[in-house]
């Protein structure tokens, strides 16, 4: 039987960081320029290849994949 809090137990195994929308705006070897869907500017790392333009999800720092390129539309209510 596990010995310590079952609770953080579990946290630490379900934690993860947030994952953003970002679109890539420049390439440096595996380093990539994004812009965040909020318009900070971040530098993200990744092994496989995106174009410029490209819409990825990123998170700690790293491109996890690509995006959907879906249209954007704000609802007012």
């Amino acid at each position: 039987m596990a010995s310590g809090n079952l609770w953080q137990l579990f946290k630490n195994v379900t934690e993860q960081g947030a994952k953003q929308l970002a679109t890539v705006i420049d390439r440096t070897g595996s380093n990539y320029t994004v812009t965040m869907q909020g318009g900070n500017v971040s530098v993200a790392t990744s092994s496989s290849a995106y174009d410029i333009g490209n819409k990825v999800f990123v998170r700690d720092g790293e491109i996890i994949g690509i995006a959907p390129n879906l249209p954007f539309v704000e609802i007012e209510v």
